[in-house]
C-alpha cells in the first residue's frame, strides 16, 4: 500500500501495488506493470518518481508504504 501526491497538487492518491491479474483501478489496486506501479517498486517515503505516461510525464513523491 503506498501513499503518492503528485507534484504541485495537494490531493493524495492511495494504491495498492498487486499482480495483473488482481489490478481495479477504481478500487485502488493497480497493477505492478502499469507505469505508476512499476516507478514505485523499490522506492522508499520521500523518494521522487517520475512516470512515463501517454498523458506525458508525471511526477509523484512517495508520501508513505505499507507492507
Amino acid at each position: 500500500h503506498v501513499t503518492i501526491q503528485m507534484a504541485g497538487e495537494d490531493e493524495k492518491e492511495e494504491y495498492d501495488i498487486v499482480g495483473r491479474t488482481e489490478a481495479d483501478p477504481l478500487n485502488g489496486k493497480i497493477s505492478d506493470e502499469s507505469p505508476v506501479g512499476h516507478a514505485l517498486l523499490g522506492k522508499a517515503v520521500g523518494e521522487e518518481v517520475m512516470v512515463e505516461a501517454p498523458a506525458g510525464i508525471l511526477h509523484y513523491r512517495v508520501l508513505d508504504i505499507q507492507k
